[in-house]
């Protein structure tokens, strides 16, 4: 985590990256690819590479959820703000893919 000057929001939009993140596994699909969100949201199960209707279910509803939460961010925080927290979040999973699921 990086030191942003709303640390609660860092918190709860880290926490959902990390059961997106955990969620992406248990489909077998990777979020960033494209089209995959977009599959997602429409409910299309056949994007996951294995059978996983409770974790499908689980990870199209914290999308969504995902999605209400950056709203909120948005209208709280401020763009840049956002933003900065959205980048760090995605740097932060970037270097635990590259180093296997370690921190650092």
């Amino acid at each position: 985590m990086t030191d942003h000057e709303n640390p609660a929001w860092q918190r709860h939009l880290d926490g959902i990256a990390d059961e997106l993140m955990r969620l992406a596994v248990a489909c077998d699909l990777r979020l960033r690819d494209p089209g995959v969100i977009d599959r997602i949201l429409k409910n299309d199960e056949t994007v996951c590479g294995r059978r996983n209707e409770a974790g499908f279910r689980k990870l199209r509803s914290l999308l969504m959820a995902t999605y209400d939460s950056l709203g909120k961010a948005l209208d709280r925080l401020g763009a840049d703000e956002t933003r900065a927290i959205a980048s760090a979040i995605v740097k932060r999973i970037e270097t635990r893919r590259v180093t296997g699921g370690r921190d650092g």
